[in-house]
């Protein structure tokens, strides 16, 4: 399976973030190193200036035209990483010929008196524009990399703010019929129990506990309220296991403890009590 390389890649801030970088790069890297001994091309340093110039401003075209259509390409194809490889060597390969290629036009008397032949060139340009470009190239890539990184960690932190700020989603208790006859916070029911047809749900209400009697069966709210915490333990009953405070053993029964004198202790069945100890653990 291929992999494709990320659309941040590819976006007008960063193609024009790569173009400033390798410019600037490259107009400091041939006036301080003047690879191909390009200095002793010239015989002042304003003309020197002038040639490096010329050259940077004309492989940044290069780079310009090439980026542009990527960046149209991108639109209607996905570019893996070894397409994308393959592009910057064409790019390179192309600037590295220019460069190759300036001397011999322009220069032609100064090139046949000092030997200079396209192909000596050409392999001394690639081997300069593939150091010249890469270096820009990688900040770039690295600098959209960590700033897309960082882009998403605050985006997770906005989510998880705003996650935590929303209420909890209500329990919603229907009838047998579909009608809605209990909407209540999670953290104010505790328990449910069965009575024949019918459920009885204890809940918080205003300091209280109450209850409200409800047809349907207990295991429609335990398949209705699977992965929500209420949790069967009981072929009676079903309880609100993050409100459970303790469970105990008496008479060689298990309890459940919601911690407060007023709401009773529910009992664990065997069959759900392996269930019902790994919740709790």
């Amino acid at each position: 399976m291929k992999n494709y390389i990320p659309s941040y890649f590819n976006t007008k801030r960063n193609i024009l973030l790569l173009l400033w970088v390798t410019a600037v790069f490259g107009e400091m890297f041939i006036l301080f190193f003047q690879p191909v001994q390009c200095r002793t091309w010239v015989d002042s340093d304003w003309k020197f200036l002038l040639w490096v110039t010329i050259v940077v401003v004309t492989a940044v075209s290069v780079i310009a035209l090439s980026r542009t259509i990527m960046y149209h390409y991108a639109k209607h194809h996905k570019i893996s990483y070894l397409d994308y490889a393959i592009w910057i060597a064409a790019e390179v390969t192309a600037i590295a010929g220019v460069y190759a290629a300036f001397p011999v036009v322009a220069m032609r008397s100064f090139a046949a008196e000092w030997d200079l032949t396209l192909f000596y060139l050409f392999k001394e340009a690639l081997f300069a524009t593939t150091f010249t470009l890469l270096i820009p190239y990688a900040f770039v890539i690295l600098w959209v990399v960590v700033k897309d990184r960082g882009e998403q960690i605050v985006r997770l932190q906005a989510r998880k703010h705003v996650l935590e700020e929303t209420p909890e989603e209500m329990y919603k208790f229907y009838d047998e019929k579909g009608d809605l006859k209990l909407s209540v916070n999670p953290s104010m029911v505790y328990f449910i129990e069965a009575a024949d047809n019918y459920i009885m749900v204890y809940y918080l209400n205003a300091g209280k506990l109450e209850k409200l009697m409800i047809r349907n069966s207990l295991k429609n709210i335990e398949w209705r309220f699977r992965d929500k915490g209420l949790v069967r333990c009981h072929r009676s009953f079903i309880v609100n296991i993050r409100l459970v405070k303790l469970f105990r053993r008496q008479e060689g029964e298990v309890m459940l403890d919601f911690g407060d004198e007023k709401i009773p202790s529910i009992p664990v069945s065997k069959g759900y009590s392996e269930g019902v100890m790994s919740m709790l653990m």
